[in-house]
């Protein structure tokens, strides 16, 4: 049996770790404690069994932190051009990493309960303002704000968005912060 990571993954696997994804999104809405969630209330919910469980995950919690990771994975490489780019091509990334949590605004209202969720999203966001700040090498370092505030403002946004049902177009918000970040 071969490990190759490019190997093809099973379809039924791919289908039981979404349905116990979607039943954990589920109970979480209902309690926002993880500590509430049973593998028992899992299987129920996802419509299988506990043993099945058991073959993917060691407890709710590795199911819960492989979840934060595979979101904060596809933060990551959904921003990753923002980096890469100059001003002129940045929103269209900043669109589609907005895109990403409109799309799962359910997951991301859960995952923003979690505070180490919110610490590691923080990160990357801290990461991300101070690469592009100093891609783009303004004149005067001193009169910028500085990158935690920028990062900060920024999930604030987003947390917000999310908490309000996503009221506004990624589009529109993905403006509004390039907007907070040209300002010097």
């Amino acid at each position: 049996m071969s490990t190759n990571p490019e190997e093809k993954v099973d379809p039924r696997v791919t289908r039981t770790k979404r349905l116990f994804r979607e039943a954990l999104i589920a109970l979480l809405q209902e309690s926002a404690d993880p500590h509430k969630v049973t593998v028992q209330s899992l299987a129920s919910r996802a419509g299988l069994n506990r043993a099945t469980f058991y073959l993917h995950y060691r407890d709710v919690e590795d199911l819960l932190e492989q979840l934060t990771r595979e979101v904060l994975d596809e933060l990551a490489r959904r921003m990753r051009p923002l980096t890469e780019s100059g001003p002129s091509r940045e929103q269209s990334p900043l669109v589609s990493f907005l895109e990403q949590i409109y799309e799962n605004a359910a997951l991301f209202q859960v995952l923003m309960e979690n505070k180490e969720f919110r610490h590691r999203l923080f990160a990357m966001l801290t990461d991300i303002v101070s690469i592009r700040r100093e891609r783009r090498k303004l004149a005067d370092p001193a009169k910028q704000v500085p990158i935690q505030i920028v990062a900060a403002s920024s999930l604030g946004i987003v947390s917000w968005w999310i908490e309000e049902g996503t009221p506004y177009s990624p589009s529109y918000l993905a403006d509004q912060i390039n907007q907070m970040y040209r300002r010097k």
